[in-house]
């Protein structure tokens, strides 16, 4: 049970990271209360996680957050579920980015 916990939390690191990424765009192009507005509810501590994974992965998050927008996906569902649905499904994109191992080094 302990590391269904871990996982869950890990998976929502990146969807925070995601967020933050997000934000940071829409505050420096001169939507500062919209950019705010994603992180405003934002607990301290998953802030910070979210932050260092930007810095530590910033450019993988950022491939993930992409893709997410393109593939139009619901909030409630998760990266590593979407991501994985598209591999099934033969999606070259999807592949490559589970194949790089980012996600496992997170989960």
């Amino acid at each position: 049970m302990v590391s269904k916990i871990r996982i869950k939390f890990k998976i929502s690191a990146i969807e925070n990271a995601c967020l933050v990424a997000r934000a940071i765009h829409l505050m420096t192009n001169d939507r500062f209360s919209e950019g705010y507005g994603l992180i405003k509810e934002m607990q301290a501590n998953e802030f910070l996680m979210a932050l260092r994974m930007l810095a530590e992965q910033g450019a993988m998050i950022k491939k993930f957050c992409d893709f997410r927008e393109r593939q139009k996906s619901k909030k409630t569902e998760s990266i590593t579920a979407l991501l994985t649905t598209a591999a099934e499904r033969g999606d070259e994109e999807a592949i490559s980015l589970l194949a790089t191992g980012t996600l496992e080094r997170w989960i």
